[in-house]
């Protein structure tokens, strides 16, 4: 498989670890911090795909799945790769978490608002679960935060040149906030409630059994 960067890496006997899940649910950024907290750690992500966890979990590999509310993340991955399909992004966010779900008890499950704000614990619970000894990052320290953004922007401007920077780069905008909200009012219109309804059932049956020690979102 071709990846649109050469760190994007899939699992192997060698890797360490495996970050998964639906685009825009802090994907760069939990690969960056972790990476940045464990500067040796091979990590396999960023093929959004299912098979991928479940190929990590025969070969016995610790799998962090990351989760957001469908609404905020098929809207923010809209907006930021100018998708107009938004009956393929429902069906591809609704067949990625139904297939985790029979996996769940496997895998820890991080909910968005934990992972970019207390990925500490997330690194705590693959610990506590797979029985590592990753090292934990530090969201109180401003400086390891700012380089973890330097990183992903670093990233995300060596993309192929067509794809356009202001609506790649995670920084808040007037313009982007605004194009947010518009694709969240598509995506609740009569036309794709019935697909947004079902990813949330899946989204909800996920929460659900995420472990305390991570918490909720």
């Amino acid at each position: 498989m071709r990846r649109r960067h050469p760190e994007w890496l899939l699992v192997e006997p060698a890797t360490d670890l495996i970050i998964e899940g639906y685009q825009s649910c802090g994907n760069t950024f939990a690969r960056k911090a972790m990476e940045h907290a464990n500067p040796h750690t091979r990590i396999a992500s960023h093929s959004h795909s299912w098979a991928h966890v479940a190929r990590g979990l025969r070969m016995d590999k610790p799998v962090v799945v990351l989760m957001r509310h469908p609404l905020d993340a098929v809207a923010s991955h809209a907006v930021r790769m100018r998708l107009d399909d938004l009956d393929r992004e429902l069906f591809r966010y609704h067949r990625f978490y139904r297939r985790i779900s029979a996996m769940s008890e496997s895998v820890v499950l991080a909910p968005f608002d934990v992972t970019v704000n207390r990925f500490c614990d997330v690194i705590r619970q693959v610990n506590t679960r797979f029985s590592t000894r990753f090292a934990l990052f530090d969201h109180n320290d401003p400086v390891a935060v700012a380089e973890v953004f330097a990183e992903m922007e670093r990233e995300v401007r060596s993309s192929p040149p067509e794809l356009d920077l202001r609506w790649r780069i995670a920084r808040p905008s007037p313009e982007r906030s605004e194009a947010t909200r518009e694709m969240q009012a598509r995506l609740t219109g009569n036309r794709h409630r019935a697909a947004l309804a079902r990813c949330e059932a899946v989204y909800d049956q996920l929460l659900g059994a995420c472990s305390p020690i991570a918490g909720r979102s």
